[in-house]
């Protein structure tokens, strides 16, 4: 087994890996990022000091988009169409966004509208969410491909962490249930 992913276990970005990668034959190497010497060793691994990062043989790969089309490539199956990608693309903005406020919040930091940064996240967030709801509806996440793992891991996460109620979105709530006793998504649930 060479290949080896690193990463943390509620990690929506690490997650998504991890049910790409059903069905292969890899080692997880846990990282707590909130612990210094932890993050100090990880930082010898990979300069973007982010999750995840997969290893094969001596092959580095630090982004998990980069490390998706890897995924892609060495089980032999086809890239996401670019539709698919741009719906992965919403997803990412309002995980992004979600992370900066919880970062925000570990830091003890203000996340008011009166402040840019912030502002753009929490408009950024609703704008997104109500666009992948219509997607939903429209049936654009209705099989497990890489942009509907990505959503799932994203609501998870977040409901995980406590840092959104997606209540005002019924059909992305509905395509994550749908999925939701699929064994590879069990499996990987936020922990």
């Amino acid at each position: 087994m060479a290949i080896t992913l690193y990463g943390s276990l509620p990690s929506p970005y690490v997650r998504r890996i991890r049910i790409l990668l059903d069905g292969v034959d890899y080692k997880f190497e846990q990282i707590n990022v909130y612990e210094d010497s932890a993050r100090a060793e990880y930082a010898k691994l990979t300069p973007i000091k982010k999750l995840p990062l997969l290893t094969d043989g001596e092959q580095s790969i630090f982004d998990s988009h980069i490390i998706a089309q890897y995924v892609f490539a060495k089980k032999q199956q086809a890239q996401p169409s670019i539709d698919v990608l741009n719906l992965v693309s919403a997803v990412d903005a309002v995980t992004d966004s979600l992370i900066i406020l919880f970062m925000a919040k570990r830091s003890e930091i203000e996340t008011s509208e009166d402040k840019l940064i912030f502002k753009l996240q929490l408009t950024r967030i609703p704008d997104c969410l109500t666009w992948l709801n219509e997607q939903a509806k429209q049936g654009k996440f209705e099989s497990l491909n890489y942009a509907t793992i990505a959503l799932i891991s994203l609501i998870d996460w977040a409901e995980f962490r406590q840092l959104y109620d997606f209540s005002d979105y019924p059909d992305l709530i509905k395509v994550r249930d749908t999925f939701a006793e699929t064994e590879i998504i069990k499996q990987t649930y936020p922990q």
